[in-house]
């Protein structure tokens, strides 16, 4: 059997309506709402890729700013957000910026973000075309044109920082910004599987940001993880990661070539090789025998077969009321699975494929393992 990852979007999507498609790589039409403007409390922790703690982190959410505790702790409160979208940032000197978007619930919301080094893997000249690569076969080839962010030519040495990120990498969700949501170059809005991402920073010799030049391009090619080989298309859209709206946009594709996608950038955020696919709202609603609502229960769903294979992903955790809401793939078979707060499997279904847009999951905790509401 395949041990692959589900790379499926981890954020409510309410009030989808899409046509009928199964072409994956087609754009569906959809209504996609945010929700109303509510406030909500969140708590959250920083740390680096050995998952140690960060200090003195910036976390800043509409206008709210905090910093880590010597844990990488912090806390949020009365943070005023749309019911399905809540989007936060933290910044450190030494670390590229993370983020994070997460749907919420009326009690405490919990946020964990793995902030990537700054690390600066090559110097390169202007005015020739250079290669920069990784030792996992990554490679960004550049032309040799550079821009500072007003505009005017940049001439001298250009610091090279660069993070990718394999679909195989358990921690790539607490790694990558925000979400995987994206809006589709059509303007609609679609849910992403992940084939990979690359994050480029460009600093000049007294570390003035970088672009490239208008009009110029460079080429990246990034290696297609072995459990997606079997299933990744010729050619896949690129996303790039908009920081102010913590939405990924579409722009171009890549093309595979043998086990690589290889595709042109005009621009260096985060760029992400991803799998379009139309989305269906799981709700999800958890209550003991006796009809109380169970907190703090944390969902997964993975697919029964695929390139993404029987590793499943978290979904979340269910709220004071015992319901949780997000987006999973449609019309495919899922397989449910339902943790208690201390990671004991209480249950597992197979939920068959479902040309609906809405589909409601009900979990009923037996009387033997009555589950007391625990803060999620």
């Amino acid at each position: 059997m395949k041990t692959n990852k589900l790379l499926i979007l981890a954020l409510a999507l309410v009030s989808l309506t899409f046509t009928n498609c199964d072409n994956k790589e087609q754009a569906a039409t959809n209504e996609f709402t945010f929700g109303n403007s509510v406030s909500r409390d969140f708590q959250g922790k920083i740390v680096d890729v050995n998952s140690n703690p960060i200090a003195n982190v910036t976390i800043s959410m509409n206008g709210q700013n905090v910093s880590t505790n010597t844990n990488g702790e912090f806390t949020l409160n009365s943070v005023s957000v749309k019911e399905h979208f809540a989007y936060l940032t933290a910044k450190k000197v030494g670390y590229i910026n993370g983020s994070r978007a997460v749907s919420t619930h009326d009690d405490v919301n919990n946020v964990t973000i793995m902030m990537l080094p700054e690390t600066v893997v090559a110097t390169i000249p202007t005015g020739e075309t250079t290669e920069v690569t990784l030792p996992n076969t990554v490679k960004v080839t550049f032309d040799g044109a550079f821009m500072f962010e007003n505009g005017s030519t940049y001439t001298g040495n250009v610091k090279i920082i660069m993070n990718h990120l394999d679909a195989a990498d358990p921690n790539v969700f607490d790694k990558m910004p925000g979400t995987l949501i994206g809006t589709r170059e059509d303007g609609t809005t679609s849910g992403m599987e992940t084939f990979g991402m690359i994050n480029v920073e460009l600093r000049g010799d007294l570390n003035q940001k970088l672009q490239l030049t208008s009009g110029h391009t460079a080429n990246v090619s990034l290696p297609i993880a072995a459990n997606q080989l079997d299933t990744a298309p010729a050619t896949i859209p690129l996303w790039h990661f908009n920081e102010t709206s913590g939405l990924w946009e579409e722009q171009g594709f890549s093309t595979r070539v043998g086990n690589k996608y290889v595709g042109n950038v005009s621009h260096f955020s985060w760029w992400n090789n991803d799998s379009a696919y139309v989305v269906a709202t799981l709700n999800v609603v958890v209550t003991n025998f006796d009809g109380t609502p169970v907190n703090g229960v944390r969902i997964t769903i993975g697919r029964a077969a695929g390139s993404t294979g029987d590793i499943l992903m978290n979904l979340g955790i269910t709220g004071p009321n015992g319901t949780l809401s997000a987006g999973v793939p449609k019309n495919e078979v899922l397989t449910f699975k339902a943790y208690t707060p201390d990671g004991i499997l209480i249950n597992t279904q197979i939920l068959p494929a479902s040309n609906l847009s809405v589909r409601t999951v009900y979990v009923v905790i037996p009387v033997n393992n009555k589950i007391s509401n625990t803060k999620g």
